[in-house]
């Protein structure tokens, strides 16, 4: 069984079963940074992390290493291969997260930045992806896009009178969920003082002020990379950040500061003999 990379500079035609990777392209994902027991418990989290239309996605969590990950992906995501040669589709942050930096296409790499596999400008020095695919052992995770079920008029028929039948269980049920509900309140409690969580508004608006400012770290992260990414360079030699500045080295024609003034402020900058270098930072 065939297994392939597919990125947005995917040309190839497909006439076999193959297991598609998606590159992170194609899809948002965030670390976890609050305690989770189950990767069930993980999923219900997933949709909270993600300012997206939450109709328009399918959510899902992983769990690599110690940690886990929100994922969304576009539930009308189409792929340029026929479903009938579709095997499974599946992440790169699963299936190559053990690499820190791979060579998926003549265009881009991919790196991992903070446990996460971002995509970059192509870089030489990083390994090529059909050198490590035909040994690739897959892990067990997949993303389920194309088997969801399309409802008929008379299955929403049925499911309404359905729906129905459970609303009239639920009435004659009250006390039963009365009790089920202080079982919760205990539950609650009990999560509280086993992971100490606050009870106060104000420590509770301080882990989500937190929690907000990594989700700021990480969004403005992925549209710099993206910014990178159609920079009019003929290949960057060297793209490096601490978490503060960006530096800098790049094949061009022309000076790239009037393109980078557009999102950055240029601490330095030169260029001479084709080679564009420079610190850019946002502050």
């Amino acid at each position: 069984m065939q297994v392939i990379l597919y990125t947005k500079d995917f040309d190839k035609t497909v006439t076999a079963p193959v297991d598609v990777i998606l590159s992170p392209q194609f899809y948002w994902i965030k670390k976890i940074d609050v305690p989770v027991k189950s990767k069930a418990e993980a999923k219900k989290i997933a949709k909270n992390l993600f300012d997206l239309d939450e109709k328009a996605y399918h959510y899902d969590a992983i769990f690599l290493g110690d940690i886990y990950f929100a994922v969304a992906i576009k539930k009308d995501l189409r792929l340029s291969i026929e479903k009938k040669y579709i095997r499974s589709i599946r992440l790169a942050q699963t299936e190559l997260f053990d690499y820190e930096c791979i060579n998926v296409s003549k265009n881009h790499s991919i790196k991992k930045v903070e446990d996460i596999l971002f995509c970059f400008p192509h870089n030489d020095s990083c390994p090529e992806i059909d050198a490590i695919l035909p040994t690739l052992k897959l892990s067990k995770h997949t993303i389920d896009l194309y088997n969801r079920i399309d409802i008929d008029r008379v299955s929403i028929a049925l499911l309404f009178v359905g729906m129905l039948f459970i609303s009239i269980t639920f009435l004659l049920q009250g006390f039963e969920y009365k009790k089920a509900l202080q079982t919760l309140e205990a539950k609650k409690e009990t999560l509280h003082t086993k992971y100490h969580l606050p009870t106060s508004s104000y420590a509770l608006d301080a882990i989500l002020k937190k929690y907000k400012k990594i989700d700021a770290h990480q969004t403005k992260l992925r549209k710099d990379l993206a910014f990178f990414s159609r920079a009019p360079v003929q290949r960057f030699e060297s793209l490096q950040y601490d978490g503060k500045v960006y530096d800098i080295t790049a094949r061009s024609d022309k000076n790239l500061d009037s393109y980078f003034k557009k999102r950055f402020t240029i601490l330095s900058s030169r260029f001479q003999k084709n080679i564009y270098t420079a610190k850019l930072t946002h502050e």
